[in-house]
């Protein structure tokens, strides 16, 4: 079992800094480490001034607290790969590998928001019915693994020729010429990315999704797959996707639920009632930001007709009991968490939970401290016990 937190820079009520948040993160991240949380995942956005998640480069973040911690690992969830050259981030991730002495998982999206994605990188607008962001996707995740892997790498793709055509390479007087590297007139015909990573061949990877194709593809990948939304049959379809494309793919029947993540929006206080009044604000913003961003319908099981919902006359009690009734919240007292995710990790097999404890909109870093260290007393042990009943990841 495999217990992480996903963390985001929130600052909703706009009264710190970002300085005041960033030293929030690094306490919490410390904190986490020294509870026995497995992995802090973190996130990218970008042009924040909601305050939901100002984290516009989760790669650099993660070099600062991994600097400032022993043993817990960082997760990058995901890293949007549309929006970034893939020689650079492959490169940046490497050196994150080494900075973290190996303590490195990485999942790659396509990104979320449309301000992100049409500013950073039109090309892979995901709105307009094309398919070019899921082709941009998969470029990038090929010339990511190839240059961690080959020695000698070279790409022709549909948007990418890499080395560019006629670049002149020149080196160190007194240097010997790379292997493989030139053509006869000198010309670049191949190249290698320097560092490659820490982890051998390189850390374990994650596609962010909430589809079904999301998940089938990363079945096909080999990768693990983290989702957030699904609940209750449409969960366990997609753990059932992934172990039937798994098995296609690799000749191999899987558990249900191994190398699928189920993250959850989670807070522990010491009664029910003060959970609930700590949250239910929060949770009901957050709420109507996601219906707006995507639609009532990522909230709903399989069996429920997203036009049956009225959700823009909820009021803030009705949204935090809609959520709560699907298990999309894990808020409570310690007891009242820890049999409610007994129960959905024994019903979906979830073998990894991530904790969104630090919903948007909550911004006491004293009772975020506090929720953590409740969860990792009472919570935590028992989720450890429940665990050892599972099947093993395959990830490496």
């Amino acid at each position: 079992m495999k217990i992480d937190l996903l963390y985001a820079l929130t600052n909703r009520t706009g009264e710190m800094s970002w300085q005041e948040v960033l030293q929030a993160a690094r306490q919490h991240v410390q904190q986490a480490d020294q509870l026995g949380f497995d992995r802090v995942w973190l996130g990218e956005h970008h042009f924040d001034v909601d305050g939901t998640d100002a984290s516009p480069n989760p790669i650099l973040l993660a070099a600062d607290l991994a600097a400032r911690t022993e043993r817990i690992r960082f997760g990058m969830a995901a890293v949007s790969i549309t929006l970034w050259h893939p020689i650079r981030v492959a490169e940046d991730l490497a050196m994150l590998d080494h900075f973290a002495g190996g303590r490195l998982d990485v999942a790659f999206g396509r990104g979320i928001l449309p301000i992100e994605v049409k500013n950073l990188n039109p090309e892979a607008d995901r709105w307009g019915g094309a398919d070019s962001s899921i082709e941009i996707f998969d470029e990038k995740y090929d010339i990511v693994q190839k240059l961690w892997t080959e020695d000698v790498f070279s790409y022709q793709g549909k948007r990418y020729t890499l080395p560019t055509p006629d670049t002149r390479y020149i080196h160190a007087p007194g240097a010997p010429e790379p292997e493989g590297w030139l053509d006869d007139e000198g010309n670049l015909v191949a190249f290698s990315m320097y560092p490659k990573c820490f982890q051998d061949p390189f850390p374990p990877l994650f596609a962010v999704t909430e589809s079904e194709r999301g998940f089938r593809d990363a079945a096909r990948k080999g990768i693990g797959a983290i989702t957030w939304y699904p609940t209750g049959k449409v969960l366990a379809g997609l753990n059932e996707a992934y172990q039937e494309t798994y098995r296609q793919a690799h000749g191999e029947t899987l558990p249900l639920g191994v190398n699928t993540s189920v993250l959850r929006m989670a807070f522990v206080a010491d009664t029910d009632e003060e959970a609930r009044t700590v949250t239910e604000s929060a949770i009901a913003d957050f709420f109507r930001f996601v219906c707006q961003v995507r639609d009532i319908s990522v909230w709903l099981d399989a069996d429920e007709d997203p036009a049956s919902v009225d959700w823009e006359s909820f009021t803030d009690a009705e949204a935090w009991d809609f959520l709560y009734e699907r298990d999309h919240l894990f808020i409570g007292s310690p007891e009242t968490v820890r049999d409610q995710m007994l129960r959905m990790t024994e019903s979906h097999q979830v073998q990894n939970w991530l904790l969104q404890f630090g919903v948007p909109g909550i911004d006491s870093n004293e009772a975020l401290s506090k929720a953590m260290r409740l969860f990792a007393e009472h919570v935590m042990p028992a989720l450890r016990e429940a665990g050892d009943q599972l099947p093993a990841s395959t990830l490496h």
